[in-house]
């Protein structure tokens, strides 16, 4: 057996163990999110929800997809300007890939469509996203810290000041790194290198891409879009969230839609399914539990919530992605179709 064929069967074993990993993840916290719970009892929850209170759920996400098509153009304008409907297309390939297939693959289509109709490089696409992630896990860790201590009956002020700190340290770090790319690849490699030569060879190269990424964030000019964007992004977010309660009549503690937040976003980094069927679920639900709400509601919130939005979501992502397609799949000519050879319209 050649080298080539070993790495290819390792390669597929490697995908298909990644695929049943997530399968696994899925249907054993989806029987747990079940377990002990009314089936009836969750079905007449479900039935409560006051849709026209639900709507603004559909503009708030509208909001969200804005700010991170905004967010693309931001990072990705050193190396490319991209064109409105082209990071649209990006960014619903992104959610669409997500929403259909496991492991996250959706990170891979949007970076692959970016490099397609752009002048930047896959690695280079890939780099945009690893910024785009970890200016998510700044926002995430920052809540998520805040959130911690609010809870724990904190004085709001000391709350409000911790979260500023915080929030600016994290820009000003961002940007510092961003203005001595080579110094914080040498600094990381240094590190990396103490943990031995596998772990330094598996590292490396993520590094460097992440580091190319960031030329998004060396002048301060270029700093603010990307920054505007991403709260914009969590701001919208948030709010989203919010109606959750609300649509079902439910008074619940004005951090709720944070602490959700929070739990969402440790469950969809877990290995799942397509459109993270039973992490999104159970994070959901033990949000809602940890805030309060019954068990049958929780989960009555968690399903109904999961499917009104990401079912049209989906959808509409599927027509973003296909129609341009469609469209230049033929061309009329003379009262015939035949196949087109048009460049993707960049307008």
């Amino acid at each position: 057996m050649s080298w080539g064929e070993c790495v290819g069967k390792s390669g597929s074993w490697r995908r298909w163990g990644a695929i049943v990993l997530a399968s696994a993840v899925s249907v054993g916290l989806l029987v747990l999110l079940f377990k002990d719970v009314d089936p009836k009892q969750v079905l007449l929850e479900a039935k409560k929800v006051d849709l026209r209170a639900f709507a603004w759920i559909y503009l708030l996400r509208a909001i969200a997809f804005f700010a991170l098509i905004w967010r693309t153009r931001a990072i990705a304008a050193p190396l490319h300007t991209y064109r409105w409907p082209q990071a649209t297309r990006a960014v619903f390939a992104g959610y669409f890939g997500n929403a259909v297939l496991p492991a996250r693959i959706g990170e891979l289509m949007k970076a692959g469509y970016l490099s397609r109709v752009g002048s930047p490089t896959p690695t280079a696409c890939v780099a945009f996203i690893a910024v785009e992630r970890v200016l998510d896990l700044v926002v995430i860790a920052i809540v998520a810290l805040w959130v911690s201590f609010v809870v724990l009956n904190q004085q709001a002020g000391d709350s409000v000041v911790l979260f500023s700190l915080a929030a600016g340290t994290s820009a000003v770090v961002l940007f510092v790194l961003a203005r001595s790319p080579q110094r914080v690849v040498e600094i990381a490699r240094v590190a990396v290198r103490l943990l031995g030569a596998r772990a330094d060879a598996l590292i490396s190269p993520h590094i460097e891409t992440f580091v190319e990424g960031l030329s998004a964030l060396d002048t301060a000019r270029r700093v603010f879009p990307v920054i505007l964007s991403t709260l914009l992004y969590w701001g919208a977010t948030v709010a989203t969230i919010a109606i959750w309660p609300l649509a079902f009549g439910l008074s619940l503690p004005w951090y709720t839609p944070l602490v959700i937040m929070v739990f969402l976003s440790l469950g969809t980094a877990l290995p799942s399914t397509s459109a993270f069927v039973g992490t999104y679920h159970y994070a959901a639900a033990a949000a809602l539990h940890l805030m309060g709400v019954s068990r049958e509601t929780a989960v009555a919130m968690a399903v109904f919530v999961h499917a009104a939005t990401f079912i049209p979501w989906t959808i509409a992502a599927g027509l973003i992605i296909v129609m341009p397609l469609l469209k230049g799949q033929f061309s009329t000519r003379q009262g015939s179709l035949r196949p087109s050879t048009a460049p993707e319209p960049t307008t």
